[in-house]
């Protein structure tokens, strides 16, 4: 009996056998074998992707159109980390990735990779339905994280930027849209002024927990987390994710 004979489950158990890089070049033979495909890789909902093992790939462009393609629309949770030095194609083959194709995400994490307007404006997209979102160590500047935050309505819970020395604190300025935040990390933000937080306060009036640890004016201006008659934990205590990791 040919393969393509088989009814649907006696398909699904076949493939379940197979891993998780089998099963994406069986995504690409035909349609019957992408649907049946699909259906074992979009039982995972988070995703960490493998940085050297992508790099390593000849075909990298076409690998992550079917990573995202299969798991995109139903992916809840990613998590990348590039180091400071990497392929600037290839960081952006993720970038654009992302934006198209999980359109549900809710956790985001990327760390120790450099994030300029360019890779921030798609991503942008994704802050419709983002309530977790880590950018620690991106080498951030107060211009295109302000840009990025100010871009769309936020439904953010929390907002870990800790590990990036040029945010002064300029991007809390005209910041309106952080209603629903309720923990921010800021820790190790070494130039970071606390009291530029001063305006932004009166809005984000959900947030009870605030880690600015080693910012460089904090014991200057540490009662600014008392105003209004709040009191601001100074520590946060974030989401910890069990991740499918694959490259």
């Amino acid at each position: 009996m040919d393969l393509l004979e088989l009814d649907e489950d006696s398909l699904m158990e076949i493939f379940s056998y197979f891993c998780f890089n089998e099963l994406l070049l069986l995504s690409s033979v035909c349609k019957r074998f992408l649907y049946i495909s699909q259906r074992h890789l979009r039982k995972i909902r988070n995703f960490e992707l493998d940085y050297r093992s992508v790099a390593g790939r000849d075909n990298y462009p076409e690998y992550l159109r079917n990573v995202f393609t299969s798991l995109g629309p139903t992916m809840e949770a990613f998590r990348f980390s590039g180091g400071y030095i990497m392929d600037e194609t290839l960081k952006q083959h993720i970038v654009d990735n992302l934006a198209a194709h999980c359109s549900n995400l809710r956790y985001l994490t990327i760390n120790y990779t450099i994030l300029t307007e360019q890779h921030l404006r798609p991503l942008a997209v994704l802050l419709a339905t983002l309530h977790h979102l880590d950018l620690g160590r991106c080498d951030l500047t107060d211009e295109s994280l302000g840009e990025f935050l100010r871009s769309r309505p936020l439904h953010l819970r929390t907002l870990a930027i800790p590990g990036n020395p040029n945010l002064l604190g300029k991007f809390f300025n005209d910041w309106t849209t952080a209603r629903e935040l309720e923990q921010l990390d800021l820790s190790c933000c070494f130039s970071l002024n606390v009291q530029e937080m001063d305006e932004f306060l009166n809005t984000a009036k959900c947030l009870l927990a605030v880690d600015v640890t080693k910012s460089l004016w904090l014991e200057r201006n540490k009662d600014i987390f008392q105003k209004d008659g709040r009191s601001i934990m100074l520590g946060t205590s974030l989401p910890v994710l069990e991740y499918y990791k694959a490259g």
